[in-house]
């Protein structure tokens, strides 16, 4: 089973603010990692913060 977490723990595990995550949501061209609606709950699995953090590398 995929590990899961709330806003703030997603926000936690990438260095960002939660209300950061959260207007990414609302945005519909950012660059917010994929999430999980149950309900009026959100939840971010952690392959798609791994994901997410990957698709942000930077190779010079």
């Amino acid at each position: 089973m995929n590990e899961k977490f709330n806003t703030d723990g997603a926000g936690e595990y990438l260095g960002l603010k939660p209300g950061t995550l959260a207007v990414w949501r609302c945005i519909k061209h950012s660059p917010a990692p994929a999430y999980v609606r149950m309900g009026n709950r959100i939840f971010y699995l952690k392959k798609d913060l791994d994901a997410y953090i990957e698709s942000q590398r930077v190779v010079a």
